[in-house]
């Protein structure tokens, strides 16, 4: 019997791996295959395959059960998955977060807590939005950044009676 392919993993996250087949760059007929037989996995949801690109998109409901069931039911992929520990953390959402925190801590600390990002925010979307409409562009950049403003402010969000003012009544 032949070897299988040498596979190997090029991103994986909590719900989501893409694997890479090199050797089998523009097999239509190994890539059918593949998505067939994965798609009858427990814990496999949607399987996209490339033959162009050579990848494997797992789309899949519990990463524990998937590596459990490739370890019992993969043949046809050698895949190295030793070299998985635990889905990718979101490094760049988390980087914008830490700026933005950095970033508030700095203004506060500059205006004495009188102006924090949220404002600053707030204002920029809301001047923004007002020199849009100037210019006349009133069917999307003027309202989206108008309705951002809001947002920030929190007006679009549902508005709950006061539960003290409603006591003291």
């Amino acid at each position: 019997m032949a070897e299988p392919p040498s596979a190997w993993i090029s991103h994986f996250t909590s719900r989501r791996m893409r694997i890479k087949v090199p050797e089998k760059r523009r097999d239509a007929a190994f890539f059918d295959v593949i998505r067939n037989r994965l798609a009858g996995w427990d814990s496999v949801e949607r399987v996209e395959t490339n033959p162009l690109t050579a990848s494997i998109l797992v789309h899949f409901s519990d990463a524990e059960r998937l590596l459990r069931e490739a370890a019992a039911k993969n043949d046809f992929l050698d895949v190295e998955f030793g070299v998985i520990t635990q889905p990718a953390e979101p490094v760049l959402t988390d980087a914008a977060v830490r700026s933005f925190i950095t970033g508030d801590r700095t203004l506060r600390g500059w205006t004495h807590n009188e102006i924090d990002m949220r404002s600053v925010v707030f204002v920029l979307l809301f001047v923004g939005g007002l020199y849009q409409l100037l210019r006349g562009r009133l069917s999307t950049p003027a309202p989206t950044l108008l309705w951002y403003a809001g947002s920030v402010l929190g007006l679009w969000r549902e508005h709950r009676a006061d539960p003290a003012a409603e006591g003291a009544g």
